[in-house]
């Protein structure tokens, strides 16, 4: 079997929240490289996993790393959107425990062929299910400027989204923008040198920006928020990890929203609602983030923000 270098973020914290020592039903939404999944099927010997994730090719990553519990665990090439759809095909009701690790897995960045890291020249893509159609070159190559513009300022909150667009018209001009390498020297030259980040590419809000509107990644964590905490037992908890803060705020507003009993706007001097009832108990008031020792381990976890909440 191969060598797996791919660490779990948060793994502790997420085993001890989900309850997963008591043994029980959990769903890893967006399994990965099976990392999460393996410590929550290690953490009991009664506990069963549903992996599921978009990526057909991590997905066999995962199902070699976790072929000593395949008894226990059943993984599936689909998209966590239709998490109800999936669980109502399994004959499943009610789990005991989601998990959702929102983004991208290194093993991502790690394959030049796909388009994800700025630091490896390759073809303008980004999907996470190459099965999907809209690709980074796509929208780089043919999307309006403006909705460009656009892209950048909502999905990577580039400052200097104006500037890197101009830059990308006028070399879109010159012909087809074909690689990532093309990508990120447009954006170091669009972006002042003085005003570099210290520690990151002049290109990384970009990419990330591109990549989530590829993948349609922020639209799919809101749909799915709605509908995922209904797939609970009472007692049950969704754990979600999120890696930058358009994540993070969609997850904090979502259990907060699934929180109250009044859903009137707050300009309104009393309930006209007439209440409703409470779906989600936030557990954790402000997100959980990775220890010291985590991080001499495990740099890459530093960004880490892991919200809980328990179906009432």
């Amino acid at each position: 079997m191969k060598e797996y270098l791919h660490t779990p973020v948060l793994a502790e914290e997420v085993i001890a929240y989900l309850k997963c020592r008591e043994g029980g039903m959990f769903v890893d939404a967006t399994v990965g490289e099976g990392g999460h999944t393996l410590e929550i099927l290690r953490a009991s010997g009664e506990n069963r996993v549903i992996g599921i994730d978009q990526d057909q090719e991590i997905l066999e990553q995962a199902r070699e790393r976790l072929a000593a519990y395949a008894g226990r665990v059943t993984l599936m090439h689909d998209d966590f959107t239709r998490l109800p759809q999936l669980l109502q095909g399994l004959e499943i009701e009610r789990v005991d425990g989601l998990l959702f690790d929102f983004g991208v897995s290194q093993f991502h960045f790690q394959q030049q062929g796909r388009g994800f890291s700025l630091y490896a020249d390759g073809p303008l893509d980004m999907r996470i299910d190459t099965r999907g159609k809209l690709t980074a070159s796509a929208i780089v190559n043919h999307f309006p400027l403006d909705e460009l513009e656009k892209i950048l300022r909502r999905n990577g909150e580039e400052r200097w989204a104006k500037r890197i667009v101009k830059a990308i018209g006028e070399e879109r001009r010159r012909g087809e923008i074909r690689t990532t390498g093309q990508v990120a020297e447009i954006c170091s030259r669009a972006i002042p040198r003085r005003q570099h980040p210290h520690r990151l590419h002049p290109a990384t809000k970009t990419f990330m920006a591109l990549r989530i509107a590829v993948n349609d990644e922020l639209n799919k964590i809101e749909k799915v928020l709605t509908s995922a905490p209904f797939l609970l037992k009472r007692g049950g908890r969704i754990a979600c990890i999120a890696f930058h803060s358009l994540e993070d705020r969609i997850v904090k507003e979502n259990f907060k929203r699934m929180e109250r009993t009044c859903i009137c706007p707050p300009s309104l001097p009393q309930c006209a609602c007439g209440g409703r009832e409470k779906i989600l108990q936030i557990i954790t008031r402000r997100p959980l983030t990775p220890g010291l020792a985590e991080l001499r381990n495990n740099p890459r976890a530093r960004s880490a923000k892991l919200r809980v909440a328990e179906r009432v």
